[in-house]
């Protein structure tokens, strides 16, 4: 028999139940939550009776919440609250919010959104004759504290990293972005998670209709559970069936507080250390984090290094296969003697060779992932040698390809962005393969294909080769280098900010 996958209690959707009042009404309520309580043995309801004789029930998860600032809290509110049950809701809540000592008090008509406010750390507070119940913020904090980021390194600059406690985050960020504008908004999604998503964006700078269309898709999200960003930048893509991210990211706060002055989206997902930004463009991901940080100069040469970079990553292999095996004519006459002479013990084509080289740095590069760091570190160093000298030495592969294929990787290695490394990664196969059929013919049609598939890609309206196409000359110059930072006072146009002046420094 087919199981419907519907569970006992789906307090999302079976349960949404206000809160009981009139007669009884407290037996009611409290008998809701002691169902849904459902036998666990982490989940804490106290009863006890306040000093004017009125019942109370206190709900929380055991270790989650407090659990002494709320025994010392319930046990001091028992003796000194006491309220008329014609007494202004209002007064009440403020008068709950000082019993129990915490400055974070929601008030909630649904018994159910308490509920669910209990089960990811906060405190459910039901008093007998109030027609709301109470969610305090008494959350324990177990979480890592502020350290550096382990992906994303940087000579100069900020190395305050994100953790997995979305409080500790929104707290980075409002650190360093000190406006009454910024709008941090938590949303829900997860079925059973119910893990807490943060909006964030500047009210006032940002394009609300980004805002609206990126909070629809949110809202739009039904899945049982949400454990990381990564799995919310793929619900959130306009396409996903394209290779190219459509989100960008970071791990470090400097980051996440210069794209919401920037004019974008920045999300983040509790239990994630890593931020998502909206919307984002191929220029954008080919920033690194310190860029801003050194002098122009020095950043735009390394800069336009990256660009190059990139371009080798993506039809380096494909280009030498094109070459050996097509058009050798295109080598000067001393590099092809050299190749040619390389060549001659290989028992392998040239994309045979490639491919099997190509493969192998693939499986050492997930297993370095995959290992301890400290192993992983020696093994992609030890392994690569070993492989490589092996290789030539048996002449199974050319050394020409080992430095072939060494630039290339290393080239890759470059790109600031992981998700887009991956992206160029893939595609460089699929040029490899038009090149070991086409020769020179086939590699221009591949790059032409990843053109027109980079021209095709969008990120929430923007276009994902803005500013380069379409044409923004206020932006083309900021993206190939960087510019002077008495010149970098305009916002970049793909955001489409409410207002577009960053910045007026004056003439250089």
């Amino acid at each position: 028999m087919e199981n419907s996958g519907k569970t006992l209690f789906d307090i999302s959707k079976d349960y949404d139940q206000p809160v009981f009042i009139g007669e009884n009404n407290f037996e009611k309520n409290y008998e809701y939550c002691a169902k849904l309580k459902n036998k666990s043995s982490d989940i804490l309801i106290r009863k006890f009776t306040l000093a004017d004789g009125k019942r109370c029930a206190v709900v929380s998860v055991d270790g989650m919440a407090n659990k002494q600032l709320v025994e010392q809290d319930v046990i001091l509110a028992s003796r000194r609250f006491s309220h008329t049950s014609d007494e202004n809701k209002f007064n009440i809540a403020d008068r709950v919010s000082q019993m129990f000592g915490s400055s974070e008090l929601t008030v909630e008509k649904s018994l159910s959104n308490g509920f669910i406010s209990a089960l990811t750390g906060d405190v459910l507070v039901i008093i007998e004759d109030c027609p709301e119940v109470y969610v305090l913020g008494y959350r324990a904090v177990n979480s890592r504290s502020v350290s550096e980021s382990p992906n994303e390194s940087s000579i100069r600059g900020p190395h305050e990293a994100f953790t997995e406690n979305i409080r500790f985050n929104t707290a980075l960020i409002r650190r360093r972005v000190a406006d009454p504008n910024l709008t941090i908004e938590h949303l829900r999604v997860g079925r059973r998670s119910h893990t807490t998503v943060g909006l964030c964006y500047i009210n006032g700078l940002t394009n609300p209709e980004i805002v609206n269309s990126i909070r629809e898709q949110i809202n739009r999200i039904d899945i049982d559970i949400l454990n990381d960003s990564g799995e919310l930048e793929q619900l959130l893509e306009n396409q996903p069936s394209n290779i190219f991210p459509q989100c960008g990211g970071s791990e470090l706060s400097d980051n996440a507080a210069s794209a919401l002055c920037s004019g974008r989206v920045v999300i983040l997902v509790n239990g994630s250390p890593y931020a998502l930004f909206l919307p984002v463009t191929l220029a954008s991901l080919m920033k690194a984090p310190e860029d801003d940080y050194q002098r122009w100069s020095v950043a735009s040469f390394v800069r336009i290094l990256r660009w190059a970079a990139l371009i080798i990553a993506l039809i380096g292999p494909a280009f030498y296969v094109a070459v050996i095996a097509y058009n050798p004519g295109l080598l000067p006459t001393e590099l092809l003697i050299i190749s040619a002479k390389n060549r001659s013990n290989v028992p392998f084509s040239a994309v045979t060779e490639v491919l099997i080289l190509e493969l192998a740095l693939e499986v050492l590069r997930e297993a370095a992932i995959r290992m301890p760091k400290n192993v992983g570190t020696a093994l992609s160093i030890v392994g690569g040698i070993i492989i490589g000298d092996a290789a030539i030495q048996a002449g199974l592969i050319s050394p020409l390809l080992i430095i072939i294929i060494g630039i290339t990787t290393m080239a890759s290695f470059s790109i600031p962005s992981y998700s887009l490394a991956s992206s160029f990664r893939l595609l460089k196969y699929f040029i490899l393969a038009l090149a070991s059929i086409l020769g020179v013919l086939g590699l221009s049609v591949g790059i032409i294909l990843t053109v027109t598939l980079l021209a095709s890609t969008q990120s929430y309206g923007a276009r994902f080769t803005s500013p380069f196409m379409p044409l923004q000359r206020s932006d083309t110059a900021d993206s190939l280098i960087e510019l002077p930072i008495r010149k970098r006072t305009r916002r970049p146009a793909y955001c489409d900010p409410l207002d577009m002046i960053r910045a007026d420094l004056g003439d250089e």
